[in-house]
């Protein structure tokens, strides 16, 4: 095995093998609901059923995009970044549509209603909502109707992607104000967000039933914003360490020790519920850390195969659901459900490969302003999916 030193635009590899193993935690998850593994109970608890991996990934994504764009918005337009988004995601999204409609003109076909009801929580005006649900999936809405009968049919975890868009929408408004605050009045700030975050899904659990609360606390993007301006918060401190001109290498260990030390303690005593939200500061301060790590530490992190998985990881995420009902569809159950679950990560490179990137590639050739300067790319962290709560049998309605 090979592994590589090589930065991204100064990234070091690990936040890109990150993003795979925090994909696998979500797709172990869903596949442990989809009864095609037998996933342990205990690590089902302990990645509180894969939504501790959603907020790493809304960490790493207002990481990542503030590495990335904040020299570029600061003296241009934002028309290039949002098509460089629309790139990103939407095709992929396309495409684990097409997949997922395998299943469900199955469904509607054989009239299976048991598994209309089991998987998409479908039990009256079925057809309305598909329809729904189908318009929803193309306009990237899916989260903001946190109804499993509107969420969860075609692709639930396409959900995700809701959250990301809005997210996209505001960043560079978010960015250009936090970049002109002074570092602790910026630091209040993220405090202040990430406290209402927390008094929303308070108010939440208090008004609503428990299914219910839990549902809109992982699916609603006004609840998830904080752990994204989390994200941007961190790579701004990066940046500010970085022109210090000293070694942070001692620092990033620190910090990357501390942090999965605090993280496996809260993963254990799950303070809150969800507990992913007393984890998302301590996803910033891993990232941050692993940021500034000057060389290989944690050496499987920076396994080729591991990176290369990790930039397959948005197609992985999207992808698995779809494919997973299909296989279930098929006859595929826990005693070879390994079978698909190979599959999946393997189809997920050629995804990411031979359609992904070629068609990121064009559209941003055909559709980015020819008078700005091109904008740097790098490995970007893959939407997550707040859905992640609401699986097989789970129907908050």
């Amino acid at each position: 095995m090979h592994a590589t030193t090589t930065k991204a635009n100064g990234i070091v590899p690990a936040l890109t093998s990150i993003r795979f193993l925090a994909a696998l935690t979500v797709v172990l998850s869903h596949y442990r609901e989809l009864e095609l593994l037998d996933t342990p109970a205990a690590f089902f608890s302990f990645v509180d059923g894969g939504r501790s991996a959603v907020s790493l990934f809304f960490v790493l994504s207002g990481f990542i995009l503030t590495y990335t764009y904040r020299d570029e918005l600061a003296t241009q337009s934002p028309h290039n970044f949002y098509v460089a988004r629309v790139a990103r995601i939407y095709p992929n999204v396309l495409f684990a549509l097409a997949i997922a409609s395998i299943a469900m003109a199955w469904l509607l076909v054989t009239h299976n209603d048991a598994m209309l009801l089991k998987w998409y929580a479908l039990k009256s005006s079925i057809n309305l909502a598909i329809v729904v649900s189908f318009v929803c999936q193309l306009l990237l809405m899916t989260a903001w109707f946190p109804f499993a009968s509107i969420n969860q049919p075609w692709n639930g975890p396409a959900s995700s992607v809701s959250c990301e868009a809005f997210f996209y929408a505001l960043f560079p408004l978010i960015l250009t104000r936090f970049v002109k605050m002074r570092a602790s009045t910026l630091a209040l700030t993220l405090l202040a967000v990430w406290i209402a975050q927390g008094l929303m899904m308070v108010l939440f659990a208090l008004a609503l039933p428990l299914q219910r609360s839990h549902f809109l606390a992982g699916t609603l993007p006004l609840c998830r914003i904080a752990e994204f301006t989390l994200g941007i918060g961190a790579a701004l401190a990066f940046q500010g360490l970085r022109t210090r001109g000293v070694s942070m290498h001692g620092r990033g260990i620190a910090l990357v020790l501390a942090s999965v030390v605090a993280l496996i303690v809260l993963a254990l005593w799950q303070p809150s519920n969800p507990v992913f939200y007393v984890q998302s500061p301590f996803f910033a301060a891993l990232i941050l850390g692993l940021a500034l790590l000057e060389r290989p530490v944690l050496g499987l992190l920076n396994q080729r195969w591991l990176v290369r998985l990790g930039e397959a990881s948005y197609a992985l995420f999207l992808i698995h659901v779809p494919i997973a009902n299909v296989a279930w569809l098929a006859g595929f159950r826990m005693s070879n459900g390994w079978i698909p679950l190979a599959f999946t990560l393997l189809f997920s490179v050629v995804v990411f490969r031979y359609f992904e990137e070629p068609m990121r590639r064009r559209i941003r050739a055909r559709f980015r302003s020819k008078t700005l300067a091109p904008a740097s790319v790098i490995a970007e962290p893959a939407p997550a999916d707040p859905s992640v709560t609401v699986g097989p049998g789970m129907k908050p309605g």
